[in-house]
């Protein structure tokens, strides 16, 4: 019994000195500046995620500069980094050693599958990129959004849909939002009809599927528009325990196992996520599954089915691929499900602060109406592919809008290295031979001028957030930095714009990651860019937008949302013109 106690004592007692150490332990991230912890558990974390975060995002920039230190849970640090050279190093240059953080691709794979967003680098994102090529060149992008004009060297793409696929649904959007109007001016939550919309353009335009006629708001909405919309707050309310718990659970048994556990452990948000996943996982396996009962096994669609969308372009490139580069059927359906939910949800938000910001700037949207209405005149209707992209005021728009709102306001990532300075990962990476962490613009505010050496070590594994608005604002300079001002972009731009290294995939923009994993944004984006033009090219020439009573929100978020009173919703006043 003695021998008993003893042991077990001496456990208690290693383990209390193992709890401790790690609690009070000394990290070379302590000599950064940064917000003392608010709690022991979860440190920064909940007021860096709530919805209501935008102060304390700007409290971080004004007192600490354009590097800080961020208390995580369980006293793990990560640093918030909005210096554009040292991103430049971690999104582009460097971007090798510096991955999404494992637990969010983790998330990414439970809800995603096998798609772009769920796997690292390496020799299957390689692959898939390759077959994504196809579907996203310019030649079928032209023919899901617009009326051309027929030029010589075009006769290979001119088997074009009659009803070009975005303005079709555009024009429905339209006609929905008119019969609300009539002859008085209306309030119209135009969230709702953007998030209808936007599912709408993807599921068409990317898979040849149609989730909403959008012309009855009183309809039943198809599943996947209810899952897509409600996914995010359950991620909210999820995010710091999946980042907790996800790392090692995800390597317990089985994924029947895995399963067996969500559906017996008593947690109503994590019943919810599952369900959500599931309607998701279930919806794109039937779309999946009917095109592939149309595609033979030479590679040919059968003569019913429609072969102009993304995803049919896919499954034809993959079925004539060689053994070597074909995708399963799982990283399809990963491809899809991906498509579907990062390209919706980004452009209902794009569009709704695009139109709430030209709602509260009456002369921005006059001068807009009037381009887009000369251009309408001038082609005897829709405006066609090449007129549309060649709009200076339009793209000026979108830019200001994307460079000063982006839809996802900042992102992760995390070196898999561990080095010190005498490691041999300086020889392959000299950037971090020359500098303990990464190069910044200017040295830390505060006391210390630069990270000790031994920082590298530990700054190897530690997390960096880049805030895409903050950079912005940042890069472009200037008093009015801050304001939405479209005209910034018919003007030559400044020199630190110009000369600012480049960590998006747009050029002057920091709103899309880039490097050689932001080419499938860039996919993604095409489509975001051109339905949102195609959009407002509809919209405005028959609309005039004004502000309603109720103040707006925008909450923070992984896509930042607007609301009223706590419920998710856009309203604006729409006027006939």
């Amino acid at each position: 019994m003695p021998h008993f106690l003893t042991t077990t004592f001496l456990a208690a007692a290693c383990i209390l000195w193992s709890i401790t150490r790690f609690l009070f332990r000394k990290s070379p991230l302590d000599n950064v500046r940064g917000p003392p912890s608010q709690s022991i558990w979860t440190g920064n974390f909940e007021s860096l995620f709530d919805t209501n975060g935008w102060k304390f995002h700007a409290y971080i920039a004004q007192t600490y500069g354009k590097v800080a230190r961020i208390e995580g849970p369980m006293r793990s640090q990560l640093l918030y980094v909005f210096d554009p050279l040292a991103l430049h190093h971690i999104i582009v240059k460097d971007q090798p050693i510096y991955s999404r953080n494992t637990s969010d691709l983790l998330v990414s794979k439970i809800m995603f599958g096998e798609g772009l967003l769920s796997i690292g680098s390496g020799e299957q994102h390689q692959r898939q990129r390759k077959l994504l090529n196809p579907a996203f060149s310019n030649v079928h992008l032209r023919q899901l959004g617009v009326k051309h004009a027929q030029t010589e060297g075009q006769q290979l793409w001119l088997t074009t849909l009659s009803a070009p696929v975005f303005y079709d649904v555009a024009h429905k959007l339209r006609a929905g939002l008119a019969s609300k109007v009539n002859d008085s001016p209306a309030e119209i939550d135009i969230l709702h009809s953007l998030k209808r919309c936007a599912l709408e353009l993807i599921g068409r335009g990317g898979l040849g599927y149609s989730f909403d006629n959008l012309e009855d708001d009183n309809q039943p909405v198809h599943p996947y528009s209810e899952a897509i919309s409600g996914i995010q707050p359950l991620l909210i309310r999820l995010s710091l325990a999946f980042r907790l718990i996800l790392p090692w659970a995800s390597k317990i048994g089985s994924p029947h196992f895995q399963r067996a556990i969500v559906d017996w452990v008593p947690w109503e948000a994590l019943h919810q996520f599952r369900d959500t996943v599931d309607i998701m996982d279930l919806t794109t396996r039937e779309i999946f599954e009917t095109k592939k009962r149309a595609l033979s096994t030479t590679g040919e669609w059968s003569e019913t089915h429609n072969s102009k969308d993304i995803i049919s372009i896919l499954m034809q490139t993959n079925a004539r691929a060689g053994d070597n580069d074909r995708l399963s059927d799982t990283e399809i359906l990963g491809q899809m499900t991906t498509f579907i939910f990062a390209a919706t949800e980004t452009t209902a938000t794009a569009l709704a602060q695009i139109l709430y910001l030209l709602a509260q700037n009456p002369d921005v949207q006059d001068r807009l109406r009037a381009e887009l209405s000369e251009a309408q005149q001038r082609d005897a209707g829709d405006i066609n592919y090449d007129h549309l992209m060649q709009l200076p005021y339009l793209d000026a728009v979108c830019r200001e809008t994307l460079r000063l709102h982006p839809p996802t306001p900042f992102s992760m990532r995390t070196s898999g290295l561990s080095f010190s300075p005498r490691c041999s990962a300086h020889n392959n990476y000299p950037a971090l031979s020359r500098t303990p962490f990464f190069p910044s613009r200017r040295q830390f505010k505060g006391a210390m001028e630069q990270i000790s050496e031994p920082c590298a070590s530990h700054a190897a594994r530690t997390s960096c957030f880049p805030s895409k608005m903050r950079i912005a604002t940042q890069v472009f300079g200037g008093a009015d930095a801050t304001e939405w001002k479209p005209s910034r972009w018919l003007a030559p731009l400044p020199e630190t714009v110009t000369n600012a290294p480049a960590t998006g995939v747009y050029q002057h923009l920091f709103t899309f990651s880039g490097g050689p994993r932001g080419m499938h944004v860039m996919w993604y984006l095409s489509g975001l860019w051109l339905a949102t033009e195609v959009v407002l090219a509809v919209l405005l020439p028959a609309f005039h937008l004004s502000l309603g009573e109720r103040h707006v929100d925008w909450n923070l978020g992984f896509i930042v949302q607007p609301s009223v009173e706590g419920k998710e919703q856009l309203p604006l006043v729409f006027s006939m013109l």
